[in-house]
């Protein structure tokens, strides 16, 4: 039997989970659903947008399953909440493109992009986000998180709601606390045992004409 899913969600990153599910797994996308408030329309990506409110009855879980397409933590954790508590399955996608091993743990509704390269004995938990990261062996990602270009050596311990940014560092056998904020570029190299928000000092303007440069560097 055909598997079907709706996928929550009417952003890019929706239509890029539509796409992936669409097109390396065994479901088929059958329509796209978003709250009532933010309804607009009734059709996203070619297919039929319907009212979240109304999934169940529409497209009754016993037949459908569901992916909850959200980048906002909180967001995407009460609404997959919603979705477990009206019965839905909520399967992952890890992409064939990425690098993994069997071993590889999953809860539902997790996302592992083409760009991620997971090492041996890792466990995501429900509901996190992976996109174009570089995980290490015996790392433990907690619930409702989101990983986007990030680093991590191997034994790490990432606790719920934490956000890691591009390019984000963090050394072997650490811990990070939940709801903790690591942005872009940051390098961790010690615990974090309550919640934090580290950000990086970020790219200064120099006051140079490209020009200058470029005679330097582009002979």
């Amino acid at each position: 039997m055909e598997k079907k899913i709706i996928i929550y969600g009417v952003g890019k990153f929706a239509e890029y989970v539509g796409y992936a599910f669409e097109n390396d797994s065994d479901y088929k996308v059958v329509a796209y659903c978003i709250e009532k408030e933010f309804l607009k329309g009734n059709s996203f990506c070619n297919k039929p947008l319907i009212c979240f409110e109304k999934l169940n009855t529409e497209f009754p879980p016993i037949n459908f399953s569901l992916f909850i397409a959200v980048g906002n933590n909180k967001i995407r954790e009460r609404l997959f909440n919603r979705a477990t508590n009206l019965g839905y399955n909520l399967p992952s996608y890890i992409s064939s493109k990425s690098s993994h091993w069997e071993n590889l743990k999953t809860g539902k509704n997790v996302f592992v992009d083409e760009g991620c390269v997971l090492q041996p004995f890792i466990n995501i938990s429900d509901n996190t986000i992976l996109f174009t990261s570089q995980i290490g062996h015996h790392t433990q990602i907690g619930k409702h998180s989101l990983i986007s270009g990030s680093k991590t050596g191997g034994n790490v311990k990432i606790g719920d709601h934490c956000y890691l940014g591009l390019n984000a560092s963090i050394k072997q056998n650490l811990t990070i606390a939940a709801n903790t904020i690591i942005g872009m570029g940051c390098i961790i190299e010690q615990d974090i045992l309550i919640s934090s928000v580290y950000t990086h000092k970020g790219t200064t303007k120099r006051n140079l004409n490209p020009d200058q440069i470029s005679r330097l560097f582009l002979k």
